[in-house]
């Protein structure tokens, strides 16, 4: 194993300009999914790179979604099969006024590269496809059963993946699987998630008066906006504990043996609040270890958009006529989907402040793989070497 580390990091520090070159070239790209920007012209970069590198490259296509790239090199014997995700697509980058370069500019400053995408998730994508080349270089080809997924929805909730998963499923059938949509952790240290929270997209939305109405009329026509602001208040104490009957009823605690694990993970309360500029957090100033487990174990439900009534830059004296708010709620593991938009549901339509429409949106369920598991040791073991 020593040889062959030497002979990457041989192969890497000989070929560091051009790989960093190619990075930028990568994140220059545009490819926002909200809005359909630059989707196809990444998708063609990365079927180039892929075939390049001598993997059995398609485009798989389910009907009204951006097409995934799947490439895999060929299964030899009783070796298994490694299934690795990624996901081509990226946030919006707006507010561009935010930003101190272009966001697809890829501009290096101090020793890091600023791009939209630059970690989630094209710079770990690219580190996977990179890290094939090397080996393809020192070893003649691709390792057998390599099989890259990269999708172009997780940005938008991913909510074609299960319909791909489903339809293409003998071709994506693999031993293991692994996500590579994370950076290093704040200390430095790699970090594995061994699961990731499932979650419910949601919308809710009122209607009261059948237009905007002059504000002088406040005092007897319903303010769609204050209904539903009473609404989300009701869903939530002051401590920030989710107040739906039934929610959280599946919730488990951590095991002994996370609790462990949790343990060796570092988390400072003072770095965490500087990195955001948040004075206060949500769940109160914890030690690291409660942190951790509020951060892990704790679902959610969050307001992710709302509008209402005028926000132009002058001022308009109405009465909003509606009001509409996008919720995702972070479900943990034992909860489902399919409960949870439940009790969303009954909720909000035995509010008192209603009526209110509400649709569950997409919804993904929770997954957690058990600490001990022989890909987790695996992987563990190999990253400590590394």
């Amino acid at each position: 194993m020593t040889a062959i580390r030497e002979q990457i990091s041989a192969y890497v520090d000989a070929n560091a300009g051009r790989l960093v070159e190619e990075l930028q070239r990568f994140l220059r790209q545009p490819s926002i999914s909200t809005v359909n920007q630059g989707m196809e012209e990444c998708v063609d970069m990365l079927r180039e790179e892929l075939e390049g590198l001598g993997l059995k490259t398609e485009l798989l296509q389910v009907e009204g979604a951006f097409p995934a790239v799947f490439a895999r090199s060929p299964k030899k014997g009783e070796k298994k099969e490694l299934f690795v995700y990624n996901h081509y697509d990226v946030q919006d980058p707006d507010p561009l006024d935010q930003w101190a370069s272009d966001p697809f500019g890829a501009e290096i400053r101090d020793g890091y590269v600023y791009a939209r995408g630059a970690t989630d998730d094209k710079g770990n994508l690219y580190a996977n496809m990179k890290a094939l080349e090397v080996l393809k270089e020192l070893l003649g080809e691709v390792p057998p059963g390599i099989k890259l997924f990269v999708e172009g929805e997780e940005e938008i909730g991913s909510p074609n993946l299960e319909r791909y998963l489903s339809r293409f499923a003998d071709e994506l059938h693999a031993d293991g699987a692994v996500a590579c949509d994370r950076g290093v952790h704040e200390s430095g240290r790699p970090q594995m998630y061994l699961g990731c929270k499932g979650m419910v997209r949601a919308e809710i939305s009122c209607r009261r008066a059948k237009r905007d109405v002059h504000s002088g009329q406040a005092p007897l026509i319903p303010n769609a906006a204050w209904d539903l602001l009473r609404l989300l208040n009701s869903m939530m104490d002051e401590n920030h504990h989710i107040t739906i009957p039934g929610y959280l009823d599946a919730v488990q605690p951590p095991t002994e043996e996370e609790l462990a694990l949790i343990g060796t993970i570092p988390m400072d309360l003072g770095d965490y609040k500087a990195e955001y500029a948040v004075d206060r957090l949500a769940c109160g100033d914890k030690d690291g270890e409660e942190l951790v487990k509020e951060l892990l174990y704790r679902p959610t439900c969050n307001i992710s958009g709302i509008k209402s009534g005028w926000t132009g830059e002058r001022g308009k004296t109405i009465v909003p006529c509606d009001a509409w708010v996008r919720l995702d709620l972070r479900l943990i593991k034992d909860m489902t989907a399919e409960e949870a938009a439940k009790r969303l549901e009954a909720f909000v339509k035995a509010s008192p402040y209603g009526p209110f429409e509400v649709t569950a949106v997409s919804s993904i369920p929770p997954y957690k793989v058990p600490p001990n598991d022989e890909l987790v040791q695996l992987a563990g073991r190999l990253a400590k070497e590394v």
